[in-house]
Parts: C-alpha cells; sequence; structure tokens
C-alpha cells in the first residue's frame, strides 16, 4: 500500500509527539524535527508508509542517541494488558465460539499504537468488543483455515498487544493440536512495535516458535526480512496479519493468501480496505 498526501503530515506529526513523549528541550526538538522534515521530504508517493517511518525515527534516534524511543512506553502497555488477561481468558471460558471471540480480544490489543495514537483507552476497547461486529467478516474461511493448517505464520504488531495475540494463538492450539505456529516480530526497536527482547518472560514462547524478522519497519516489508521469516511467511499453509502497519506492507504486494486483523485507525488504510475509520477488520486478502 502506498502512501497518500494524509500520511507526510500525519508522519511528521509523530515526530513531534516523540518530541513532547521524550521532553526534549527546544533546541533538540528543533534538530529533531528539521531532520525529520529533511528525510520526509526524499519520499514520494511511490513508498509504503512503513519504509519512511523506519528512515524518520531512525533520524531520530540518532539525534537523542537512544535506540528503543518507545523502551519504557512497550513496558507498561505490556504490563497492563497483562492484567486484562484472566479476566478474559474467563469471559472465553463461557464462548459459545471461542476462536471467534479471541479473534475480537485479539483485535481488541490493536488500539495500542503509539504511531497513529499518543493515548488509547484499553479499557474501555475491552468493554466494547464482545458486541462489535468485524466490517469485513471472513470468519468463516479463517476457521477453516485454522482447523486444516499444519503451520501458521502469525505476524506480530505492537508491545501489549501480544498479550492478547498470546489468547488467540492458545485457541488456535485448542482447535489444532497439531499445528505449529510461528510468531513473527520486528528485528529492532521501530515505535512501539513488539521485539523479542520485550517478550522475554512471557507465554508467547510456550504457544509458538518467535522469530526475529530482522525488519526495521513498522509492518513486515518483505524486502527487509530475513530469509527465514521470508521461508515462513511463504511457506507457512496460512498467515494472520495483525495490525495496519502489517497490512499497509502486505496488501495487494505479497503473491499469497493473508487474513488480516486490525482496527482502521485512519482515512488512508480505511480507502485502501474499504472501510470506514473506527472499524474492525477480519478479512481476507491476495
Amino acid at each position: 500500500m502506498k502512501i497518500s498526501k494524509e500520511c507526510y503530515l500525519c508522519i511528521f506529526n509523530q515526530v513531534f509527539n516523540v518530541t513532547n513523549r521524550l521532553n526534549l528541550d527546544e533546541e533538540t526538538s528543533s534538530l529533531v524535527l528539521r531532520e525529520g522534515a529533511k528525510r520526509l521530504s526524499k519520499y514520494d508517493l511511490s513508498f509504503e508508509p512503513p519504509i519512511i517511518a523506519s528512515d524518520i525515527y531512525s533520524g531520530v534516534s540518532e539525534i537523542v542517541k537512544k535506540e528503543d524511543l518507545f523502551e519504557d512506553a512497550k513496558k507498561e502497555a505490556i504490563k497492563e494488558a497483562l492484567k486484562f488477561k484472566p479476566i478474559l481468558k474467563k469471559r472465553l471460558s463461557k464462548s459459545k465460539d471461542k476462536l471467534f471471540d479471541a479473534c475480537k480480544i485479539a483485535v481488541a490489543g490493536n488500539v495500542i499504537d503509539l504511531g497513529v495514537n499518543q493515548e488509547y483507552d484499553l479499557t474501555k476497547e475491552i468493554k466494547k468488543i464482545f458486541e462489535v461486529d468485524f466490517y469485513k467478516n471472513d470468519y468463516s474461511e479463517f476457521r477453516e483455515k485454522v482447523l486444516n493448517s499444519k503451520s501458521i505464520c502469525y505476524l506480530a504488531d505492537n508491545a501489549g498487544e501480544n498479550v492478547f495475540d498470546e489468547i488467540l494463538i492458545e485457541v488456535i492450539k485448542e482447535l489444532n493440536s497439531e499445528v505449529k505456529v510461528f510468531y513473527l516480530v520486528r528485528g529492532k526497536p521501530i515505535i512501539n512495535d513488539v521485539t523479542i527482547k520485550d517478550l522475554e518472560g512471557l507465554e508467547i514462547f510456550n504457544l509458538a516458535e518467535v522469530i526475529d524478522t530482522g525488519v526495521d519497519t513498522p509492518g513486515f516489508c518483505l524486502n527487509r526480512a530475513n530469509k527465514k521469516s521470508k521461508d515462513i511467511f511463504y511457506g507457512a499453509d496460512m498467515v494472520i496479519s495483525k495490525g495496519m502497519g502489517n497490512f499497509e506492507c502486505l496488501f495487494d504486494e505479497c503473491g499469497r493468501e493473508v487474513f488480516y486483523l486490525f482496527k482502521v485507525k485512519c482515512d488512508v488504510v480505511a480507502r485502501a480496505s474499504e472501510s470506514k475509520k473506527g472499524e474492525y477488520m477480519l478479512f481476507k486478502g491476495e
């Protein structure tokens, strides 16, 4: 998915928001903003948003001499998400369709996005998630694929969101005990996307093989991915893609069937996915 004119303003606003998040002084903020504008000006409409974001955030990191700009925010997001896990699993135990409701739980976690949103209300999102409908809903095909797959490539998104992914993966393995799940994460810190380091001590390692993709973009950009992760992506029977960044990199670009699971958070993605801002998506793309 290529950028639209709105993406320039969105990305530059993200740079401005980072200066506030890091409490930078005026001089350093000026350096960061000018460098962000300089780098942003290099890109025409042929580029994908995550590619540009990677370059912009790299520039910020160089100036402030901090690789993981969102380190504290990621830790806090995971800590908060873990508080909800026993509550959600209890609710799930009473579900008439655990897989469908686990998909809703997973997509609720997609609200944790500090690129698009500087603030989010996870409690509010979880309270309403079981009552909402997917704007696009290919659940029947999704369920059939889960039941019949020997391997699943699950593309992770944000830190904190991974806790809700664990719930979905656990249900998948209850329904298909033979399936092998690969959980693909970013290769280095980028915004609040999850890396292997962020997952230390969490349950995901008991549910899936966690794979460092080598990707330095906020989305699984295939031309930045290492061979192992690309082999898994194309070799798996099923791909589950979480979040807008992965959608932006893969939709109509990757040459294989992918099930996209995310909340629409901007008008550009709404247009690309033929949906509306604020809607929840579970759909199959080629």
